[in-house]
């Protein structure tokens, strides 16, 4: 019997060939350092990497689409001496992925990590949507005196010229502060909270977003945490996996780019939290290569 495994699916391409073919790319963001909180989620990655095991899992998605040797995996990012380095790092890598045609999915690492990733969407040739999955807004001008920390986020994702609109689904901690940032952008920002999370109006999101280019940042904790406990800011009352699933399988938006964060792996039980953010990863794959082909 043959006891190799067979790390996310057995999606991985193997050989040059399927290397160099493969449309769709994963990349380890792992930074956890702007976290406000717990630590752990500098090892998101190879978590994900491992979680899903071929013995048990097998690449075709829900849907039908075969992933198998398809999905260049292009490591991770060496972190640079501080944070403003590592993240000039992760833009270049963005970059030069968009740059080779291909189609980003990141993996953190705290949601800090995906500032600069959406920064490297600069190369891209037109604006982008951003659609954020996550518990908190992240609209904090600053946290604890820092611009970078990964309770900022969508409030330097609101800076850039070319993020054409953000759309938050799932909050559940908007607090004054965050609300009132939000006010000054309420003609790019669209927040949904968890408790008004409906068939209806994940309908109305996907309508607005159909035909554009989109780029997913998901963190884990904008699931419910009986579906992720593995996170470092676990917040009860959010989304169920087959809610997040149905977004990503019903996308009429071109998925241009995708994140995943706040895997915390010290906090994770039986990498529940892993497995999890690896199916969500190999559907919105599958979702790209259906929507492409």
């Amino acid at each position: 019997m043959n006891t190799e495994l067979i790390e996310f699916s057995g999606c991985f391409a193997r050989n040059p060939g399927e290397i160099e073919a493969a449309s769709l790319v994963f990349l380890g963001l792992p930074d956890g350092s702007q976290s406000s909180y717990l630590r752990g989620c500098e090892n998101g990655p190879s978590a994900i990497r491992k979680a899903l095991d071929g013995r048990s899992y097998n690449s075709t998605t829900e849907l039908g689409v075969d992933l198998a040797g398809r999905i260049a995996d292009l490591g991770d990012v060496t972190l640079g001496a501080t944070f403003d380095e590592t993240a000039e790092r992760f833009r270049d890598a963005t970059t030069s992925i968009l740059k080779s045609k291909r189609t980003p999915f990141l993996v953190g690492g705290d949601h800090a990590v995906t500032v600069p990733a959406v920064l490297g969407f600069e190369a891209f040739p037109t604006e982008i949507h951003v659609v954020q999955i996550d518990a908190h807004p992240d609209l904090y001008p600053e946290y604890e005196g820092s611009r970078s920390s990964h309770a900022c986020t969508g409030a330097r994702l609101l800076e850039m010229n070319h993020v054409s609109s953000l759309t938050q689904i799932g909050i559940r901690t908007l607090t004054e502060e965050q609300e009132k940032i939000g006010k000054q952008h309420e003609d790019r920002l669209t927040i949904l909270p968890a408790r008004e999370v409906t068939r209806d109006s994940i309908r109305r999101i996907q309508e607005a977003l159909a035909g554009k280019p989109v780029y997913i940042t998901l963190d884990l904790d904008g699931l419910d945490p009986a579906y992720a406990p593995g996170v470092s800011h676990p917040v009860p009352g959010g989304l169920t996996s087959r809610q997040v699933l149905d977004f990503l399988q019903q996308a009429t938006f071109d998925l241009v780019g995708m994140d995943l964060v706040e895997l915390n792996v010290e906090q994770d039980l039986r990498s529940l939290t892993a497995i999890l953010g690896g199916h969500l990863l190999q559907e919105a794959m599958g979702r790209k290569l259906a929507h492409s082909a």
